[in-house]
């Protein structure tokens, strides 16, 4: 399983991480539900609704007041509201062209998963030469999720100059190699997301996968373990551990951590375990 991770910080109040696993090579997406809520998430979205219907009465008030487009755009975004919130923003910058307002926008189209408008907001951002970092990271991990590898790996190398310790950076563009069967240069942005943060157990579980596809297995499984004493109840490394098991001919293990990955949640592998290990 390879992840993914978008960061939406900088302008954005809250931080948001997207995670896409990948496990020999399914794509999996994350999602934002507000299905079964618990208490404090019930807390959170109310007062969002809260704050939407007070900013709501101040437009209809004070039409013409960009701040008012802005605070409820974020708190929309916050709500998951992401059409409401591109809107507002796009509101926010009609009355009171600041550029910082284009970025909310592209952060807003890229939650709403419109990731083609987004990679044009980017870029036109790009072209006037505001929020750089920012603004190349998060082209490039539009990029990836749109199928764009070769243009995201540029991108993320952009916003490397920009921050050379910026761990997520070497992730997702090792997760962008990956999907262009660059191993050896994946493992590479791997080994140094993991340099920076030695608790990255994806960057570890991802590391895992590249030695995986070398053949690499004893090595694949270190990092496997590594990533597990981290997370140690993160079922897609634990399924990854598996399949190396069964490649260095350790099938007892192997149907071991199978079982476990079943129970944690990947039910989707009990036929290939009753199979494989009854």
């Amino acid at each position: 399983m390879l992840n993914l991770y978008i960061k939406k910080e900088y302008l954005i109040i809250f931080t948001k991480v997207f995670s896409i696993l990948l496990l020999a090579i399914n794509l999996t997406g994350c999602s934002t539900s507000y299905k079964g809520e618990n208490n404090l998430e019930k807390k959170y979205n109310n007062l969002n609704r809260e704050i939407i219907n007070n900013y709501s009465k101040a437009i209809t008030k004070y039409p013409n007041n960009f701040y008012f487009y802005l605070e409820r755009g974020k708190a929309r975004q916050d709500y998951g509201d992401f059409k409401g919130a591109i809107d507002d923003f796009h509101n926010a910058f009609k009355i009171n062209p600041d550029k910082r307002f284009l970025f909310y926008k592209a952060n807003a189209k890229f939650d709403y998963g419109d990731y083609e408008g987004a990679i044009k907001d980017y870029k036109n951002l790009i072209s006037l030469k505001d929020f750089q970092e920012e603004v190349f990271y998060n082209l490039a991990s539009s990029q990836l999720i749109n199928f764009m590898y070769e243009d995201s790996i540029v991108n993320y190398s952009k916003s490397i100059e920009y921050d050379h310790n910026d761990n997520y950076a070497y992730l997702n563009r090792g997760n962008a190699k990956f999907k262009i069967m660059d191993y050896l240069g994946s493992s590479a942005d791997y080994s140094k997301s993991i340099e920076i943060n030695k608790n990255s157990y994806i960057a570890l579980n991802n590391r895992g996968v590249t030695k995986f596809k070398l053949s690499q297995y004893k090595a694949a499984l270190k990092d496997f373990e590594k990533s597990l004493k981290i997370n140690p109840l993160n079922y897609n490394t634990i399924y990854n551990k598996s399949l190396t098991n069964f490649e260095l001919n350790k099938n007892k293990k192997a149907c071991i951590d199978l079982k476990k990955s079943i129970k944690l949640g990947k039910e989707v592998f009990e036929d290939e375990y009753s199979k494989i290990c009854k």
